[in-house]
Order: structure tokens, then sequence, then C-alpha cells
């Protein structure tokens, strides 16, 4: 019977994450809109206010490129960008953490993505971000 109680608990732990995680993917869709294309490798996890995840990208010169997250007004998501160098690009942090923001790339670069969640408790959100380029 303890057998059978811990695996439902596990089941229905798994199952709450992965419904938050399709939430958070719809929210990163809508955000990224309908005149970008979002590249297909995108950036998921459960994170708590410790936790961060990490990404390059190689943007090409003459494209408008748009970064779209699944924040939201309570559930704010901090991304900063840096180039090869580790110099800061951009953090949306100075513009109250917008749930996506577009760039103009006048010469190609490499860029790291950090992203991190703004919750005042400890539990664990799912967060997803989507780059994508225009049309």
């Amino acid at each position: 019977m303890k057998k059978f109680t811990l695996l439902l608990m596990i089941a229905l732990c798994s199952s709450a994450a992965r419904s938050q995680c399709e939430q958070s993917m719809l929210a990163a869709e809508k955000a990224m809109g309908d005149n970008f294309i979002a590249d297909p490798q995108y950036v998921q996890g459960m994170l708590t206010n410790t936790d961060s995840l990490q990404f390059e990208s190689v943007w090409l010169a003459d494209n408008t490129y748009r970064i779209a997250s699944s924040g939201s007004e309570k559930q704010r998501i901090s991304i900063s960008l840096f180039d090869q160098n580790n110099n800061p690009i951009f953090k949306n942090a100075e513009f109250n953490y917008p749930t996506d923001w577009d760039f103009f790339v006048e010469q190609s670069m490499k860029i790291r993505c950090v992203v991190r969640p703004m919750v005042e408790t400890n539990e664990a959100i799912c967060v997803t971000v989507l780059t994508g380029f225009k049309k």
C-alpha cells in the first residue's frame, strides 16, 4: 500500500509539473508572436529563485531577433544577454522584465543568455524561453 501511495504521489507531481510547463510553453509562444520564426531548440526548466538556465546562440548580421519568455506580472523572469567576451549586452530587469524583446543585429555575434525566475518563495516554477528571427 505504501508503494502505491508513493507512486501515486510521484505521478500526480509529475503531471502537475508537465501541465505547468505546457502552460509556460503556450505563454512563450504567444510572446513570440506570428511575425517571428522560433528556433526549434527552446530552453525550458523547473527553476527556483536560486536556479538559472543558460544557452548560447549565434545571431547573424542584418536580422531582427526576438527573445520571448513565459514571464508574467506574477512570475517575472530575468533575462541577461552577454557577448562572447562576457560583456553584458542587455538586461530586461532595467525595463521592468518584459516578456519579449527585439534585437536588430548589425554584425554577426555569439551571445550567451542567462535566465532566472524572480520569485520570492523557493517554490519551483516552469520557465520557457524561445528565440527566433523575423520572417
